[in-house]
């Protein structure tokens, strides 16, 4: 029932949702904290209570990676053919 009429204890209100204007008893708290009417009113989601269980990503032991090893050599690299000539030229 909207629109500007007498009733005792009660004063003219919007709804948030809406927009349409109502008495203030006919307006509820909604759970974002919105005034709103019967129609725009609705419950929290109970997904938003869901919380989410601890998943360790750590290993549980771990070793240091090793220091780098160079290994030097020293010999030639001889580019021939079994002919004695060169395979680049």
């Amino acid at each position: 029932m909207s629109g500007t009429y007498y009733k005792r204890g009660a004063w003219n209100c919007i709804c948030d949702s809406c927009g349409f204007k109502y008495k203030s008893t006919e307006l509820r708290k909604r759970w974002d904290g919105l005034m709103v009417c019967k129609k725009d009113w609705n419950p929290r989601q109970p997904q938003d209570f869901v919380r989410g269980k601890a998943d360790p990503q750590a290993p549980p032991w771990s070793r240091p990676e090793p220091a780098d090893v160079f290994v030097s050599s020293s010999f030639v690299l001889d580019i021939s053919n079994l002919d004695g000539q060169s395979i680049l030229g």
